[in-house]
C-alpha cells in the first residue's frame, strides 16, 4: 500500500512539475483528435501539408532529423553524467519504444501505409526536394515517439518553465514536420506522442523505486539550465 502510494507520488510530482510540458501536449492531442473526428485522417494530412513554402521545407528537412534514434542515444551518453539510474532507465525507454512502434507497425497494423502509397501518387501532396518519403509502416511515426521521449525526460530535468515549453515545442514540430514531409498521417503522429510521452512517464516513476546506491553514482551537476528534480 505504502509503495503503491509513493509511485503515486512520484507521478504527480513529475506532472505536476513538467505542466508547461504536459498541458500543451494534452491540448494539442485533443485538438488534433478533433480535427481528426471533424475531417478525417486524410483530408486532415492534405490540409497540413498543401501548406508550405520554401523556406519551411528547408526548416523541416533538417528540423525532423532531431527524431532520429541517434539523438535518444547522445541523450542516454549524456545522462550517465546525471547518475546511472538515469541512463539505465532512458536506455530502457528507447528500447521499449523501439519494440512498441515495431509491433505496431510491422505486425497489428502492417496494412497501414504512408501517405504516399495511400494517395498512389504524389500529385496531390507536396514532396520536400531532399526528402523521399517511405512507402510502408506508416503508424505509429517512431520519430515522433523518440523526440517527445528526449524532450520530456529534458524538460523533467529543466529548472525553468520557459525551457519546458521550449522542449514541447520542439517535439511538436518534429512531429508536425513529419506530417509536412509527407511521411506520416496525423494519427500516426499523434499515437507515436503518446507512445513517447506514456513509456518515458511509467519508466521513469518505475525506475525512481529501484533502491541501489551504485545507482546513483557519478552525478555531476555543472550546468545551470538542467537540475536534478526532486522525487522523494
Amino acid at each position: 500500500m505504502g509503495r503503491s502510494f509513493n509511485q503515486k507520488s512520484v507521478l504527480g510530482r513529475i506532472v505536476y512539475g513538467n505542466m508547461n510540458f504536459l498541458l500543451p501536449y494534452l491540448i494539442f492531442s485533443l485538438f488534433f483528435l478533433i480535427l481528426l473526428g471533424t475531417y478525417g485522417n486524410s483530408i486532415l494530412f492534405l490540409l497540413v501539408n498543401e501548406n508550405h513554402t520554401e523556406f519551411v521545407d528547408l526548416i523541416f528537412l533538417y528540423i525532423t532529423n532531431l527524431g532520429d534514434g541517434i539523438v535518444a542515444f547522445l541523450l542516454i551518453l549524456s545522462l550517465l553524467r546525471v547518475s546511472f539510474r538515469d541512463a539505465i532507465t532512458f536506455l530502457i525507454i528507447t528500447l521499449l519504444i523501439t519494440i512498441i512502434v515495431s509491433l505496431l507497425k510491422d505486425h497489428i497494423f502492417p496494412d497501414l501505409v504512408r501517405p504516399v502509397q495511400y494517395f498512389g501518387t504524389t500529385k496531390l501532396l507536396h514532396l520536400v526536394p531532399g526528402y523521399k518519403p517511405p512507402y510502408l509502416g506508416s503508424f505509429p511515426s517512431g520519430h515522433t515517439a523518440t523526440i517527445f521521449s528526449v524532450c520530456l525526460y529534458l524538460s523533467i530535468y529543466s529548472k525553468t518553465s520557459v525551457l519546458k515549453l521550449l522542449l514541447f515545442l520542439i517535439a511538436f514540430l518534429v512531429g508536425y514536420s513529419r506530417i509536412y514531409l509527407s511521411a506520416h498521417f496525423p494519427a500516426d503522429v499523434v499515437m507515436g506522442a503518446f507512445v513517447g510521452v506514456s513509456i518515458t512517464l511509467f519508466c521513469y516513476c518505475f525506475s525512481r523505486q529501484v533502491k541501489s546506491s551504485w545507482l546513483d553514482n557519478n552525478i555531476v551537476f555543472t550546468n545551470r539550465i538542467f537540475m536534478k528534480q526532486s522525487t522523494s
